[in-house]
C-alpha cells in the first residue's frame, strides 16, 4: 500500500511543479464552455486526478482515484489518440455512451499527454453534464498544444531534478576529495620537511662535489614538491571554506623578494635578472604568504621563455600601496588559458616542468586575502604580472 501511495505522491508532485497547469485548465474550460477540467495520470494500476478545475461541482479533488467505468481514459491510453464528444447522444460508440450516461455526462474531450520517449503519462480532459458546440478544427490544435506543453514541462522538470541530484552527488564528492587532499597534504608534509632539512644539511657539510650536487638535487626536488603540497593544502582550504589564513607583521618586502629570487636563481645562474626595488619596502602583511607569491611569480618567469631572455622585477610603494611587477619575454599565452589563468588547474602548454596548475590560483587567493589585486598583461612578446596590496 505504501508503494502505491508513494507512486501517487510522485505523480502529484510532478504536476504540482508546473505553475502553468492551472492556467491551462482555465483555458480549456473557457474555450470549450465545459466546467470540469482535469489532468489525469495512469500509474499502471489506476487513474489519478493530478490537477482539477471543478466548476461543475462533481467533487473531484487532487489525488483522488477516478472511477474507470465512468471515464474514457483507457481508450485514450490504449490508442494514444484524442477523444472529442460534443454530445454523447450522437455518439456511435455504445461503450462510451454507457460509461458517460452512468455519470450523467453529456460532453467529453480528452487528449493524451505523451512524453518525448513516447511513454503515456495521462490525459488533459474536460467534462460536462451539458452538450456543447465545438469547432473541432479550432479546439483540437489548442488541446494538442497544451498537452504538449504539459509534456514539455514534465520533461524539463525531470531534467532539472536529475541535474540537481547529480550536482548534489558531485558536491559531496568534491567535499570528500578536498578533505582527502587536505589530510594527504598534511601527512606528506612532515616526512618531506625531514628530507628537505637533511638534504640541506648534507649539501652544506659534504666535501665531495658529486655527493654535494646529489644532495642539492634532492633538496631542490623536495622543495619543489613542498610547494606543490602547499598549493594543494591552500586549494583544499579555499574549497572547504576556511580560506587563506594570514599572520600579519611588519615586513621588509624588498628582502623577501631578494630571498625568493636567490632560492630560484641557484639552479638557473645563467638567467639575466634586473631588479629595481625601492628602499625599505615596509609593509604589514603575511611574510610567508607573500614569499610564496613572489616565489611562484619569479619561478614562472624562469620556467617560461628561453634562457637568454631577461627578467625585470620592479617594486615600490605608491599612494599607500605596495606594488610589484615582474616582466619576461615569452610566448604569447593562448586566449582560453589567458582568460582563466588565475583559476585552479589551469596550466600553460609550454610548461617545462609538470605542475597542478594551482600556483597562480593560490597567488590570487593570497593577494585577495590581503585586500589587494593581481593581474597579467601580454604585449610585444612580453608577459607582465602586476600586483598590489595596501601597506597597512
Amino acid at each position: 500500500m505504501k508503494e502505491n501511495n508513494d507512486s501517487i505522491s510522485h505523480l502529484l508532485m510532478r504536476i504540482e511543479d508546473i505553475p502553468a497547469v492551472k492556467n491551462i485548465l482555465n483555458t480549456i474550460c473557457l474555450y470549450t464552455g465545459m466546467d470540469l477540467g482535469l489532468v489525469t495520470s495512469h500509474n499502471g494500476h489506476q487513474w489519478i486526478a493530478c490537477a482539477v478545475r471543478d466548476s461543475l461541482g462533481v467533487g473531484v479533488s487532487v489525488g483522488q482515484q477516478l472511477e474507470l467505468h465512468y471515464t474514457l481514459g483507457d481508450e485514450a491510453h490504449g490508442k494514444h489518440a484524442p477523444i472529442i464528444i460534443p454530445d454523447i447522444d450522437y455518439c456511435e460508440n455504445e461503450d462510451w455512451k454507457r460509461k458517460l450516461y452512468a455519470k450523467g455526462f453529456k460532453s467529453y474531450i480528452a487528449f493524451p499527454i505523451v512524453d518525448k520517449d513516447g511513454l503515456f503519462f495521462g490525459t488533459l480532459c474536460t467534462i460536462d453534464y451539458k452538450p456543447v458546440t465545438i469547432d473541432t478544427e479550432r479546439i483540437a490544435p489548442l488541446f494538442e498544444l497544451l498537452s504538449e506543453l504539459i509534456s514539455f514541462h514534465l520533461g524539463s522538470i525531470a531534467k532539472i531534478k536529475n541535474t540537481e541530484a547529480l550536482l548534489g552527488e558531485e558536491l559531496e564528492y568534491s567535499e570528500r576529495r578536498d578533505t582527502l587532499l587536505s589530510v594527504l597534504g598534511h601527512d606528506l608534509k612532515n616526512p618531506l620537511s625531514a628530507v628537505i632539512t637533511l638534504s640541506q644539511y648534507l649539501a652544506d657539510k659534504l666535501e665531495n662535489a658529486k655527493h654535494k650536487q646529489t644532495a642539492k638535487l634532492i633538496y631542490d626536488s623536495s622543495h619543489r614538491m613542498k610547494g606543490l603540497i602547499d598549493n594543494i593544502l591552500d586549494f583544499a582550504r579555499s574549497k572547504l571554506g576556511t580560506g587563506i589564513h594570514l599572520n600579519k607583521n611588519v615586513v621588509q618586502l624588498d628582502q623577501v623578494i631578494l630571498q625568493a629570487l636567490r632560492e630560484i636563481q641557484t639552479s638557473s645562474l645563467e638567467r639575466k635578472v634586473f631588479t629595481h626595488l625601492g628602499a625599505k619596502l615596509t609593509v604589514k602583511c603575511d611574510h610567508e604568504r607573500m614569499a610564496q607569491v613572489f616565489s611562484n611569480l619569479i619561478g614562472n618567469s624562469f620556467r617560461h621563455g628561453s634562457a637568454e631572455n631577461t627578467i625585470v622585477i620592479n617594486s615600490s610603494i605608491e599612494s599607500g600601496k605596495f606594488i610589484f611587477r615582474i616582466e619576461n619575454d615569452g610566448h604569447k599565452i593562448a586566449a582560453p588559458i589567458f582568460n582563466n589563468l588565475f583559476k585552479p588547474f589551469v596550466g600553460r602548454k609550454n610548461q617545462k616542468e609538470g605542475g597542478l596548475g594551482l600556483g597562480l590560483y593560490i597567488c590570487k587567493q593570497i593577494i585577495t586575502a590581503h585586500k589587494g589585486d593581481i593581474h597579467v598583461k601580454c604585449f610585444d612578446e612580453k608577459v607582465v604580472f602586476s600586483l598590489w596590496i595596501p601597506i597597512e
